[in-house]
């Protein structure tokens, strides 16, 4: 080989090599980028994973921790779901693992549930919220709104339904009692019939607050009953209208008692509370509070269930919340039967006195004509007996026939007397304006006056409307009173009379005898006398005058103390 293919060999050589060193530099430098992408793709699979592992730990934390219940479903089969949802229901999870969401409905909530499901799944709709009852392992119901929404796949079709739900229970009861206590006072408002509150108050409360029964008492303390007055039930194979009502003994059984104490009971196992008793059948709780009015328990809520521990708390609120708003009313309609009952034996009453008043009248003036009768026939003999005997009488015989003469006067008088009492408000009078300053100075210039007593008018008298025949006997009665019990050498009588807002107040005052003080209550009743009383005093007088005060719903009455004189007061109304 000549030397110049072998330089050529040399140089071919050189440049291979160099290619080669080039190339294994480029592979080198690419094998380090691809460590270091490979490096930098691991941290970031690792920040990744971590970042992924964290949301979820927080995602886990929130759904286990909500107060909310959370359910993953699938074809309505829980596969998934929350501590909050179990717990709600009080299930444990692998009792409610796979089981159908329906099975846990309410039968009444499941065709608005159907409905809405559907929309989702032709795609029409995407979420919705539905109120609907859940059912729990104990039996009852829980009210809970319920947002369901549905996860879909790649084209489209529902995969799984997320349903976040909330428990609305304590609400719904706060509802229910608020609108029990508004449609109650709606129902009793304007109502006085006892009866009918009463059924509203049985009534409101037991569907309002979904008892099975609530019975309304009123308490007749004359007779000491408990009487139930209304009765209400939701179970519709108990007909409660064809039970008798109830008649209990104040402090016999739960209802007594509360009755006697004014306090409510809660009785949670009437198996073991001694003042129990069967009504209809026997439940096991009970639930009464007192209508209370004045202080004083004029009414009865009670409620019974079937269901040991039925009644809460809340129960009682709203029981004393209803018996605080029905008081008022109930009182008001026991007032008003109270009322019809007084107002007919009113009536009674009133027609017996008219009858009894009528007769009275008759009788007085049967027994007034029967008597005058024979007393002028007495008087007539006796004043014959002196003339035919005149001188022939000694003194004793003379003094006492005359004394009997006196007797059958006084006789006379009393019987006039009682026929003017028992006429003085028969009598038919128009009232017209009569001026008492011209009435009185008249009954004082028409009867006797003795020369030692003084009468004075001290200030005009006024005119008023009434009866002057009435006002004028009114007057001399007093009057003449004055005179006829004054001992004194000077007598004085003193007429006077104070104008006040809508009445006179009138006072006739003397310087007599006056009045005993044990006397003053009864001085105005009838044949009412003095202990020494005068000869000629019937007892009538101060009758009649109270009975003509009484005709104008006037009022009188005196002060006097024995010996110091006395003054009468009486009130007559202004005229209008």
């Amino acid at each position: 080989m000549s030397d110049e293919k072998v330089k050529i060999f040399e140089r071919a050589l050189q440049r291979e090599r160099k290619a080669r060193k080039q190339a294994e530099e480029i592979l080198e430098q690419k094998s380090l980028e691809l460590f270091e992408a490979n490096q930098k793709l691991t941290a970031s699979n690792k920040k990744t994973e971590a970042l992924l592992n964290d949301q979820t730990a927080q995602l886990k934390l929130i759904v286990d921790n909500s107060s909310l219940g959370i359910v993953l479903s699938q074809k309505n089969n829980l596969i998934k779901f929350n501590k909050a949802f179990a717990n709600l229901l009080g299930y444990t999870d692998d009792e409610l693992l796979n089981v159908n969401i329906y099975e846990l409905s309410h039968p009444d909530d499941l065709p608005q549930a159907k409905k809405q499901l559907k929309l989702l799944e032709e795609s029409k709709i995407d979420k919705f919220l539905i109120k609907k009852r859940y059912r729990k392992k104990d039996g009852n119901y829980v009210s809970c709104n319920t947002n369901v929404s549905a996860v879909r796949d790649n084209e489209g079709n529902v995969k799984y339904h997320i349903a976040l739900i909330e428990d609305v229970s304590e609400i719904d009861k706060k509802t229910r009692m608020l609108n029990a206590l508004n449609s109650l006072s709606v129902s009793i408002l304007g109502k006085r019939d006892l009866n009918e509150i009463a059924w509203e108050i049985a009534k409101n409360t037991a569907n309002h607050l979904d008892l099975e029964d609530c019975l309304v008492f009123s308490i007749d303390y004359e007779s000491n009953i408990i009487k139930e007055i209304a009765a209400y039930s939701n179970n519709p194979d108990i007909d409660i209208t064809k039970k008798p009502p109830l008649h209990i003994p104040i402090g016999k059984g739960v209802i007594g008692k509360v009755v006697e104490t004014g306090v409510y009971s809660l009785v949670n196992d009437t198996s073991k509370n001694d003042l129990y008793e069967v009504d209809d059948f026997f439940r096991f709780s009970e639930l009464t509070v007192p209508i209370i009015a004045d202080n004083k328990v004029i009414g009865i809520i009670d409620s019974e269930h079937s269901k040991k521990n039925y009644f809460n708390n809340d129960h009682i609120e709203v029981f004393h919340n209803i018996a605080s708003l029905a008081s008022a009313q109930f009182n008001s309609a026991i007032s008003l039967i109270k009322e019809k009952k007084t107002q007919k034996e009113k009536d009674v009453l009133l027609v017996q006195l008219g009858k009894n008043n009528e007769e009275l009248k008759n009788f007085a003036h049967v027994v007034s004509h029967d008597l005058k009768s024979p007393l002028r026939s007495m008087s007539a003999l006796i004043s014959w007996i002196q003339e035919d005997n005149e001188g022939t009488f000694d003194e004793e015989t003379t003094v006492n026939f005359n004394s009997l003469l006196k007797k059958i006067d006084k006789m006379d008088h009393l019987i006039n007397g009682i026929l003017k009492y028992s006429s003085i408000d028969k009598i038919d009078k128009t009232d017209q304006k009569v001026d008492l300053q011209k009435t009185v100075t008249d009954i004082i210039d028409t009867i006797f006056v003795p020369e030692h007593i003084n009468i004075q008018i001290k200030n005009t008298l006024p005119i008023i409307y009434g009866d002057k025949f009435r006002l004028q006997q009114l007057f001399q009665n007093l009057i003449s009173n004055a005179i006829k019990y004054n001992d004194k050498e000077k007598g004085i009588i003193t007429i006077e009379v104070e104008d006040l807002d809508n009445k006179f107040l009138f006072i006739i005052k003397d310087n007599g005898i006056g009045i005993d003080k044990k006397y003053h209550s009864k001085i105005f009743e009838v044949f009412e006398t003095l202990e020494e009383p005068n000869d000629d005093s019937t007892g009538i007088g101060l009758s009649i005058v109270k009975k003509i005060i009484d005709l104008y719903n006037g009022k009188i009455w005196l002060e006097s103390e024995l010996g110091k004189g006395c003054s009468f007061f009486f009130e007559l109304k202004k005229p209008h």
